[in-house]
């Protein structure tokens, strides 16, 4: 007896998500460079203020 049956064989595509990481990071590097941009401009604020009282 001949077994007939197909093999699927689903082969993962790698690179399929590689553009989605990329865009992902670049947005992530963005947005932590604003949020460290504006702690560094309010620890200055908070130091002129000091100065000033």
């Amino acid at each position: 007896m001949r077994d007939e049956r197909r093999i699927i064989v689903v082969e993962e595509d790698t690179k399929s998500n590689e553009g989605l990481a990329t865009a992902f990071g670049i947005v992530f590097v963005v947005v932590m460079g604003i949020a460290l941009f504006d702690r560094g401009l309010t620890m200055a604020w908070a130091a002129v203020v000091g100065w000033f009282n």
